[in-house]
């Protein structure tokens, strides 16, 4: 009854995921949809050197001297993909101030003044959001290597030289990244940051904007890929697999109903029967007594038959009589080699638990026959036969 009050608690769970599969209609699943990953997933940490150029002399960007307000930082960010094609990043930099490649050049100096543009400099903290476009319009690939994003950008800019001035940033720019290894990569970023207020200069040259080169190592932390989300394909292949599963526990649960049904209709054939009394000389003269097994084992479990093997037991060692055990298996399932074992198997246990029981053993003779199809229902093969010779 154990059995079967298991059998039906999977049969009903089966039942639900059967009736889950065949209701919920599940949309193909895209190259470009991945699964949600937690927060705390495909972080990153970039450091960097990068390259400005200023433009403090005023002159336009076509000139000729446009290029030689130079200056050198360094830069440190941390960001989030928030998706395949969206992250967050918010960058720190730092810069050392203008360099002046040719400072003897008084075209270039107002005033009659000698510059000196090693002093001052300026930092700003920006914030960006970054769009993957490989991954918006190629679909995501966790083995791909090459990456192109855009990104708009806003924060503060801090000017440290002699006006010690604040402004508003706003730009753009361009990020090529290579990923060397899971966690490592390198990126190459281009932007153009445009200052909202007056800036100042070191020499009282109002810098409104200028352009940034940033080379640098990208640290990915945790958790760096996102995981495609299972197609329609894979959905319906498991569940078609878990509907294989059930079929097989209702069939075997079948089969349980169809022995206890069995077992149950053997009990009331035999509900009122009384056996005569008999001595041990009739038991031994009698018919061969049967052990049953559960499919598959070789233990015995039955408390009736236990008794069975003591009464057996009782007269052996009364009449000291020779017994003969035969194993037998259910030849509808297993193999030949398997039956013949498993029978084997069953006689050794009745033996032994009538060695147990006080019986020598040296009167007792085991023997395995293999799988048979002697009485039906078939499930009742499963047994050793005990016999007196």
């Amino acid at each position: 009854m154990k059995k079967l009050m298991i059998a039906l608690a999977f049969a009903g769970m089966g039942t639900v995921a059967v009736n889950a599969q065949t209701t919920i209609e599940t949309p193909t699943v895209s190259k470009y949809t991945v699964a949600t990953n937690s927060f705390w997933s495909n972080w990153f940490i970039q450091v960097g050197a990068d390259m400005a150029v200023q433009n403090p002399y005023g002159s336009n960007i076509l000139d000729n001297n446009w290029h030689d307000g130079r200056s050198y930082g360094v830069d440190l960010a941390i960001g989030k993909a928030f998706t395949p094609g969206l992250a967050l990043r918010l960058k720190a930099n730092w810069e050392n101030g203008i360099i002046e490649r040719e400072h003897n050049n008084p075209a270039k100096v107002p005033y009659g003044l000698t510059p000196n543009f090693d002093k001052g400099g300026y930092g700003t903290i920006v914030g960006d959001v970054m769009f993957n476009l490989s991954n918006l319009f190629c679909g995501y690939s966790d083995t791909r290597v090459w990456n192109f994003s855009l990104y708009p950008r806003a924060g503060v800019y801090r000017n440290f030289s002699n006006s010690k001035s604040y402004s508003g940033l706003l730009g753009v720019g361009a990020e090529s990244s290579w990923r060397l290894g899971k966690h490592v990569g390198i990126y190459l970023d281009l932007a153009y940051n445009m200052l909202t207020g007056h800036n100042e200069g070191e020499y009282g040259y109002n810098t409104d904007g200028y352009f940034v080169a940033d080379l640098g190592l990208t640290f990915y932390l945790g958790k760096a890929t996102f995981h495609k989300a299972v197609t329609l394909e894979d959905y319906n292949a498991l569940a078609a697999a878990s509907e294989e599963a059930i079929a097989r526990l209702r069939a075997d649960l079948d089969r349980e109903k169809a022995l206890n049904a069995d077992l149950r209709a053997q009990l009331a054939k035999w509900a009122n029967h009384k056996c005569p009394e008999v001595t041990p000389a009739k038991i031994i003269q009698g018919a061969a007594s049967s052990v049953f097994f559960d499919i598959n084992s070789s233990k015995l479990n039955s408390k009736k038959d236990l008794i069975n093997l003591e009464s057996v037991a009782a007269s052996a060692k009364n009449s000291d009589a020779k017994i003969l055990v035969v194993g037998c298996a259910d030849s509808k399932t297993g193999s030949d080699a398997y039956n013949q074992q498993l029978s084997e198997a069953r006689a050794q246990a009745v033996a032994d638990e009538l060695v147990n029981l006080g019986v020598n053993r040296d009167n007792i003779e085991v023997k395995g026959i293999g799988g048979v199809a002697e009485v039906e229902p078939y499930n009742l093969n499963r047994r050793a036969v005990i016999s007196f010779k």
